[in-house]
């Protein structure tokens, strides 16, 4: 088995059985090419076998990325892909030792993720004019990201189906084509009623099987087209925070919950995380949050004080 062999059918494998979204595979994709190219320049031929990498290969390909100014984030990201696969090649007996089971991922920063504070989330529904189509489904949209924490995939996904107004529930389909049924909110039932009554006056046609949201060409809308109209929203009222993307919500939907009382197990299972490990970010952001508020309002608290 050649080595872009093997990385091909990997891909087929992480395609065709577990699932993987198109961007993930990509992604796998522009990783594994970047260490074969690597491999290339630091074997000094055009054709690399499989069975030459070892773990100082890997060490000198981070090491690369070191001097070439990579972000610690990206390089762990390629050594995860390159652990994966192969891990991969060593179930298919293409190789008879992992060559990256040893090797160390970089320390990556704990950047905790951007929140919205309750007080902005207040000033962001507050500020949705509905008058038209493409008001009434950005306000949709928002609520779907805020009141069930969806991921951006998970929205552009959805079809008529998936709603059941009965029920009050909302079928996702996830990571790894797993699937998790959300409780959907009143306000969140009242933003789609209200953007279906739009939508049917815009297409003259609600079908189960459509596309939930649409652009005004009545075609599935884009990930592109999401992000820049939630960002257009949240950028009024975020107060100047770099981040404005729709994960922003999907963070604040995991916040606001962990501050009014819920479980992690809870919210993980409703954010669709596999570990618990990745929700417990959450708990960081809430006693970051309380630090922040001691240090502020606390006599004793190490803080600057004021001119008398």
């Amino acid at each position: 088995m050649s080595f872009l062999q093997a990385i091909d059918d990997f891909l087929a494998y992480m395609q065709g059985v577990r699932s993987c979204s198109p961007h993930t595979i990509q992604a796998y994709k522009r990783d594994l090419q970047q260490f074969y190219n690597f491999c290339q320049t630091y074997f000094g031929r055009d054709t690399v076998a499989l069975e030459e990498i070892d773990k100082v290969t890997i060490r000198h390909f981070l090491g690369m990325m070191t001097e070439t100014h990579y972000a610690s984030r990206s390089a762990a990201r390629k050594l995860a892909a390159l652990k994966s696969f192969f891990r991969y090649s060593l179930r298919r007996k293409w190789l008879e030792k992992n060559p990256a089971y040893a090797v160390k991922s970089p320390r990556v920063p704990r950047n905790l993720p951007t929140v919205l504070s309750k007080e902005q989330t207040k000033r962001l529904f507050r500020n949705m004019e509905i008058n038209d189509f493409v008001s009434a489904r950005d306000a949709a949209m928002i609520e779907l990201f805020y009141a069930c924490g969806i991921r951006l995939s998970e929205l552009i996904d959805l079809q008529f189906r998936d709603i059941q107004f009965r029920k009050m529930l909302i079928s996702v389909t996830g990571k790894g084509n797993k699937q998790r049924i959300l409780p959907l909110g009143e306000s969140s039932r009242k933003a789609l009623e209200l953007y279906l009554a739009y939508y049917e006056k815009e297409f003259n046609r609600i079908n189960p099987d459509d596309p939930l949201f649409l652009s005004l060409r009545g075609k599935r809308i884009s990930a592109r087209n999401v992000r820049i109209r939630i960002e257009k929203y949240l950028q009024a009222v975020s107060d100047g925070a770099k981040k404005n993307s729709p994960h922003v919500l999907r963070h604040s939907f995991a916040t606001h919950l962990l501050d009014e009382g819920a479980d992690l197990e809870s919210v993980r299972m409703m954010l669709g995380h596999e570990s618990l490990s990745t929700t417990q970010v959450y708990t960081h952001v809430k006693m970051d949050r309380l630090k922040n508020t001691y240090a502020m309002a606390h006599p004793r608290a190490d803080k600057k004080k004021k001119d008398d």
